[in-house]
């Protein structure tokens, strides 16, 4: 019994330090709410409060980022956009059932995407929230100027935080990345077996990297400079992982030059993985040394030189982008390829298959037919509909299947709390500090949490109880949550639904189609040279796909899925290959032969893939060229580095091909 006792105090001391540590670092926000949520109350009124949420979502989610003015003002003037958005939806029900189809679906489709899925919630949580209470024009003047007046002090404390605790340089990951790499080299140098271990650790880093690249995009570039870094830092790690787990063999070790070789870039590697290589100081060193190993790679071509020399070149571009940002230079514009644009994402990405899509046309439904119900019904406090449905549809099924659980278990304990709590709080004062006392707890909890629902639940009962009685004010609470509850359920279920498992299978499908991609713009670079940001593009948008169903992978066990692992790991391999042919071919060095063989090459590759994916039950590519017609040889006669990695790809494709029929045959 005291070992027991001795456990329970234990996880409740465990508990009671993350719920401070929660505390401490939702402190900016509760602050921040607090301020404007009295402050509101006070100038224009307590009606108005609801825009306080609003600006507490931009704070919440932009404080600790370091957007300029002209991002803030942006973002600023979108809200109030939508705020008139918002206000004409209330005006007639035509207007409602149009803008509530029309927008919705504009900002899931052009906001949200598989890499980001909740990029629509602070915009279509605007247009959502403002609908909920209809106002007069003059009502909607007030309310302007309450959200102008959160919006002000929105911008003063993100640049107060902002010069408060200046940007600190954190490269730590990159410098783990390049210790493994180098520690990865040594190995091989003292002839051990490569570690799996040491390869999965480069495999994670390379995928933040390619996180962070996505999430370092601009409005009109693919990249912003510090997307280009940690672009440049994937591509580093893909390639020097890629020699290492595919093309290093003992036998090259046995020339004396090509050892010192591999030693002098070990040795930079770790040196670079010590040095603050983001300072002045430190990188001239690591600038000198690459630049006389990268030397010293190029002067001979066999696989070793050229694959040490193919990841050194990202490692020299990367001390150069530094040496941009300290000179406040732009550099090369990567530009957002076309159908990344919000007219081309309309124009080509609306497939009924896409997790966009399918998500807008949900949300769409959900917003529609709750605000219906709204200007139909009249019934008191039917504004709680739409809220609760907004909150509980999320992009992926389990997850809103589990907010339903929890918002239901949530409320119903909000409401016994303030069932026992109501009678004493008096008159405004003691209902505007429990609504005080409860975000502060709402902003602590956990977002999704049956505690976290109870909290929002008792934070909107202590307001809404000045103006309606305490068990009226239960009743509608928990009818129009289960309301709510069955609404998104039956939407999910039955309107374009997406699970975490049909999203695999698109995931897979994607897979395929992005090889296809990448021999497309191998055929188009044979004639122009392909833009860097469209390939940045492919690289980011591949391995971002890799990541998601490699995750999914890592939690299913048996010979189906060993089947996938197995797919996607030749599927890595030829990425990797893919994207050294068409660095190739882009610099333009390829004679007119080559090119007739390099047509033929990519033709029966997408010849094979459609083949693949027939037998996977996928949709193939359509204008394949017929399989007849094709002449097809594996290397390139002349060029041995380009010779390799057209005979890997082959050997891996074909490789993909056969798992793929013995796994039907079974």
């Amino acid at each position: 019994m005291l070992k027991k006792g001795k456990g329970y105090k234990s996880r409740l001391a465990g508990q009671a330090r993350i719920v401070r540590a929660n505390f401490v670092s939702a402190l900016p926000v509760i602050c921040f709410f607090l301020f404007l949520f009295y402050t509101v109350i006070l100038i224009f009124g307590a009606q108005y409060t609801m825009v306080v949420s609003l600006a507490t979502l931009l704070f919440q989610t932009n404080y600790r980022q370091r957007k300029s003015w002209d991002s803030l003002v942006h973002m600023a003037l979108v809200q109030l956009a939508i705020s008139v958005a918002a206000y004409l939806a209330t005006l007639s029900f035509p207007l409602s059932v149009g803008l509530n189809l029309v927008l919705p679906f504009g900002l899931v489709f052009l906001r949200t995407s598989r890499f980001n899925k909740m990029g629509y919630f602070s915009g279509l949580m605007t247009f959502t929230f403002l609908q909920l209470i209809p106002l007069d024009f003059r009502g909607f003047l007030i309310q302007t100027g309450a959200f102008v007046y959160s919006l002000v002090w929105f911008f003063v404390l993100v640049k107060l935080y902002q010069k408060m605790y200046p940007a600190r340089s954190d490269y730590s990951r990159q410098q783990e990345g390049l210790r493994l790499l180098a520690d990865c080299l040594r190995q091989q140098l003292d002839g051990q077996e490569k570690s799996p271990e040491m390869l999965r650790d480069i495999y994670r880093l390379q995928q933040l990297q390619y996180q962070e690249t996505y999430a370092k995009r601009g409005s009109r570039q693919i990249a912003t400079r510090e997307g280009k870094i940690a672009y440049m830092f994937a591509l580093l790690f893909q390639r020097a992982s890629y020699f290492i787990s595919c093309r290093f063999e003992p036998s090259m070790l046995e020339d004396s030059g090509t050892r010192e070789l591999l030693e002098r870039t070990a040795v930079c590697l770790a040196q670079a993985a010590q040095a603050r290589f983001w300072e002045r100081e430190a990188r001239a060193a690591l600038r000198e040394e690459g630049e006389g190993i990268l030397e010293m790679a190029e002067a001979s071509e066999d696989e070793l030189h050229h694959s040490v020399s193919s990841f050194l070149i990202p490692f020299l571009i990367i001390l150069r982008k530094f040496d941009e940002r300290d000179a406040a230079e732009q550099g090369a514009e990567w530009l957002m390829p076309r159908h990344q644009r919000p007219l081309g994402k309309l124009r080509f990405q609306m497939k009924p298959d896409g997790f966009e899509m399918r998500f807008a046309l949900r949300m769409s439904a959900v917003l529609t037919l709750s605000f219906l119900f709204v200007h139909v019904s009249g019934a008191d406090r039917a504004y709680w509909l739409p809220l609760n449905a907004f909150l509980l549809l999320r992009p992926m099924y389990e997850d809103s299947r589990y907010r339903m659980l929890t918002r239901f278990i949530g409320t119903a304990a909000g409401c016994v709390i303030m069932s026992a709590l109501l009678p004493f709080l008096g008159g405004m004062e003691g209902h505007f500090l429990m609504a005080g006392l409860m975000a502060a707890c709402m902003y602590t909890a956990t977002p999704g949490t049956c505690v976290h629902a109870s909290f929002v639940t008792c934070f909107a009962l202590s307001v809404v109880t000045l103006a309606m009685q305490e068990e009226t004010a239960v009743e509608l609470r928990m009818i129009y949550v289960m309301a709510a509850v069955v609404l998104v359920l039956v939407i999910n279920r039955f309107f374009f639904p997406t699970s975490a498992g049909q999203q695999f299978r698109f995931n897979l499908s994607e897979v395929l189609r992005m090889h296809h991609l990448y021999l497309q713009m191998l055929e188009e670079a044979l004639d122009v040279q392909t833009d860097y940001g469209t390939i940045c593009d492919a690289q980011t948008e591949y391995h971002l796909i890799h990541g998601q169903v490699m995750e999914y992978l890592g939690k299913r066990n048996g010979p189906p899925w060993e089947m996938y692992r197995q797919l996607m790991g030749i599927s890595w391999d030829m990425v990797s290959e893919i994207e050294q042919i068409l660095l190739f071919v882009n610099s333009g060095h390829l004679g007119e032969s080559g090119r007739r063989e390099m047509e033929n090459y990519t033709a029966h590759a997408r010849y094979v893939l459609a083949q693949i994916q027939d037998v996977l039950g996928f949709k193939g590519e359509k204008n394949l060229p017929p399989a007849e017609r094709i002449t097809y040889r594996r290397g390139a006669e002349g060029e041995m580095e380009l010779s390799y990695f057209l005979t890997a790809y082959a050997k891996n494709l074909s490789k993909m091909y056969r798992i793929v029929l013995e796994n039907k045959e079974q």
